[in-house]
């Protein structure tokens, strides 16, 4: 009987240390636990009417701009908007150079 056990033993060894299973098939490579989890998602989370805090504050409506609009950037100074990309970016000639700004346009300001 105690033979029996520890071929058994040593056969289940042996399947560990080659890291193949019992089926003769690889095993999947090993992952750290932060590396097999999903990012979250970039959704806001929906407020429950039940809840006792308060819901969060609505979004800032965007900002438009439109071509030749004259504006101000705290790093670049004072520019003139050359380009609208759909509410996704804009082109701003500032004299020495020309950038293009994404949204949100939080250091953008329209004079």
């Amino acid at each position: 009987m105690k033979a029996q056990v520890r071929s058994q033993i040593l056969a289940r060894a042996l399947i560990i240390l080659t890291d193949l299973s019992p089926f003769g098939r690889e095993r999947p490579p090993r992952q750290h636990i932060l590396e097999g989890m999903k990012p979250a998602s970039g959704a806001p989370r929906r407020h429950l009417p039940t809840s006792p805090f308060k819901p969060p504050p609505p979004a800032p409506p965007a900002k438009r701009f439109s071509v030749d609009d004259q504006v101000t950037h705290d790093r670049y100074g004072l520019g003139v908007v050359i380009g609208v990309e759909d509410e996704v970016a804009v082109l701003v000639d500032f004299g020495s150079r020309q950038e293009r700004i994404t949204t949100p346009f939080n250091k953008l300001y329209k004079l």
